[in-house]
């Protein structure tokens, strides 16, 4: 799959996403306050493709990798950060759908269309006990966004063979048919994800719906030959780098209407009237700006790391995927500090409630804290690999 092949089909899903941007940005308010994307948008992001960027063409997918994630969901947060951040996570459990037997990707897949997903890759208590040809599943998966739109939803699990038998790390694959939803998800940012929890009570699920944690997160397809471009996407490198593209676009966003008001708006209690006279504020929208710029070139060059090892049967080093999570980490901290410097910049009306600036504040403050990608975990990968000691956690 060639460079030109992936820009020429990013920059066409990039302009209908521009084209139904109006109805993500009208509907942006309403996802807050109902902690859900509202059905309008999701039929707008289902005409541009988004949903099956890492599906195989076979069923209707685009076979984009990580760069095409990470630049449309980007595009999509500069109207609505809630409908980026359900669209990366549906594409991505896709992707982990793929390391699944074919016979449960079939089932999956079985309309020859990409579907809505959810998954959920930590946690400890949930089970998955053998009862004949398959398992027995009970378990309740946190913070599963996307789980109110989704068709299919995967779950760590710790796999046992039999009641008494050693468990063993691994991951189920749910029909929307075998989990309930908890309403749970109560906060002050990316309310519209509607990160709900997820619940399983001794439901039974063929034995290809459950996989091994090594077969799911491992190596094993990126070294194959015979492994498909998408399956050998390494998965914990690539979360945490695509996660953080619609608060990337959000921040974009941001900046934008900061800059806008500028002119109208004066600065309190100065003689600043309006702000964009004020040196200091001219200054401050220049770094701010240089901030988001940063964020977006780190993820850049973390996306196409993946996908350049993607392309090839050499997994990534500890050092390269260390390297991503470093990359992350900064792409984090910054988007973060220009949040806090647009605070700053446009004044305390940021905090009114109806103004969409102080909803842009809260998603990307709390977009930037998943724990897969905050910056103090990853810079800490990061820096251990700088130093040559032991990372703070095997999921590198």
């Amino acid at each position: 799959m060639s460079s030109a092949y992936k820009n020429e089909q990013t920059s066409q899903i990039i302009a209908r996403v521009h084209e139904i941007g109006p109805i993500l940005h009208e509907n942006a308010a309403q996802a807050d306050r109902e902690r859900r994307v509202p059905d309008a948008s999701l039929a707008a992001l289902e005409t541009t493709g988004v949903f099956g960027i890492n599906t195989l063409a076979q069923n209707g997918g685009q076979e984009g990798g990580a760069r095409m994630l990470l630049d449309v969901a980007s595009a999509i947060g500069q109207y609505c950060t809630n409908a980026a951040w359900i669209a990366v996570i549906s594409s991505v459990s896709s992707l982990l759908t793929l390391r699944f037997p074919q016979s449960s990707r079939d089932r999956v897949f079985c309309d020859g269309r990409p579907v809505r997903m959810a998954s959920v890759i930590v946690g400890s208590s949930n089970t998955a006990v053998r009862d004949r040809d398959g398992y027995r599943v009970t378990g309740e998966w946190p913070f599963g966004s996307n789980i109110l739109n989704s068709e299919w939803a995967i779950g760590v699990v710790q796999i046992r063979e039999s009641p008494d038998a050693p468990q063993e790390p691994g991951y189920v694959l749910l029909h929307r048919d075998q989990y309930d939803i908890k309403d749970t998800w109560f906060t002050i940012g990316m309310r519209g994800t509607g990160s709900n929890n997820f619940v399983a009570r001794d439901q039974w699920v063929p034995a290809d719906q459950v996989v091994r944690a090594e077969t799911l997160l491992g190596p094993g397809f990126e070294a194959a030959a015979d492994s498909h471009f998408l399956q050998r996407l390494a998965p914990v490198s690539m979360f945490p780098t695509v996660i953080i593209s619609g608060p990337l676009g959000a921040a974009r966003a941001a900046l934008e209407l900061t800059a806008q008001a500028s002119s109208r708006r004066p600065v309190t209690y100065s003689k600043y009237q309006p702000q964009n006279t004020s040196g200091a504020f001219v200054q401050g929208i220049g770094a701010a700006g240089a901030k988001i710029d940063t964020a977006e070139m780190f993820l850049q060059r973390a996306a196409d790391t993946i996908d350049a090892a993607a392309q090839g049967t050499t997994p990534l080093s500890l050092q390269d995927r260390a390297m991503i999570r470093n990359c992350c980490a900064h792409a984090t901290h910054n988007l973060a500090d220009a949040m806090n410097d647009i605070a700053w910049l446009h004044g305390t009306a940021l905090f009114a409630e109806a103004n969409p600036l102080g909803r842009l504040w809260r998603d990307v403050n709390t977009g930037v804290r998943h724990a897969i990608a905050a910056s103090p975990l990853c810079y800490e990968i990061g820096g251990a690999a700088i130093l040559g000691v032991a990372p703070p956690t095997p999921l590198v």
